[in-house]
């Protein structure tokens, strides 16, 4: 059943991929009647889009409530952090896994508010100002994570996202500093191992993840 669901899943989005390179090649030429075809294609699209991403959000609340219930939670669990359960928390953490990081900021600061020394909420908006580009706001909000933690391996990952921040500014003597730092605390960390390894010789493989996560 499970791989059933997959496959099925898989074969709508070769679908839609396929509409979607179809009216990028052909789009721009089209003529008449096939250029109406398109357009109605585009609107189908974008219909879809909007409605797969509206279930998706709305599955996701009530698998976090499911959580936040305390039903399917054995002895072996860790404890649920009580943000996790807040319904922005749960839109937000929808938004940032459909890369819609505006959104997702939104929601998580809504969360801070009731929770400004969340370690957790704090990580996922800086990851949200990195993915958007927005290297101040990133820097800052990382910084400020590190003195909410004293774990090594999630202090290794700060250090290692820092890393990626100061190399987009061009700012290598800091990066690697960063990088160094992180393998210092975590030297199994592949991200930072990677980043130091392949920086000087090509700056766009940079890696950064929110695999903090792991250790929350």
């Amino acid at each position: 059943m499970k791989g059933g669901m997959h496959n099925m899943l898989r074969h709508v989005f070769a679908e839609m991929n396929g509409m979607l390179d179809e009216i990028v090649k052909q789009y721009p030429s089209a003529q008449g009647p096939r250029k109406e075809e398109l357009l109605q294609k585009w609107n189908l699209l974008r219909r879809m889009s909007d409605s797969i991403m509206d279930e998706w959000l709305a599955f996701e609340e009530k698998m976090g409530k499911l959580v936040g219930s305390g039903i399917l939670q054995s002895a072996d669990d860790a404890p649920m952090l009580p943000e996790m359960g807040h319904e922005a928390f749960i839109r937000g953490q929808g938004y940032y896994r459909l890369m819609m990081y505006p959104e997702a900021l939104a929601q998580f600061g809504e969360v801070a508010e009731f929770y400004p020394q969340s370690l957790l909420i704090q990580m996922y908006a800086a990851m949200s100002h990195m993915h958007l580009n927005q290297l101040e706001e990133a820097e800052s909000l990382f910084h400020y994570s590190l003195g909410l933690t004293e774990s090594g391996q999630i202090k290794a990952a700060i250090y290692n996202a820092l890393g990626c921040v100061r190399a987009k500014k061009n700012q290598p003597e800091q990066a690697v500093q960063h990088f160094m730092l992180a393998l210092q605390l975590d030297p199994a960390l592949n991200e930072a191992r990677h980043n130091m390894e392949t920086y000087r010789s090509d700056p766009g493989r940079l890696r950064y993840s929110s695999h903090f996560m792991a250790y929350m």
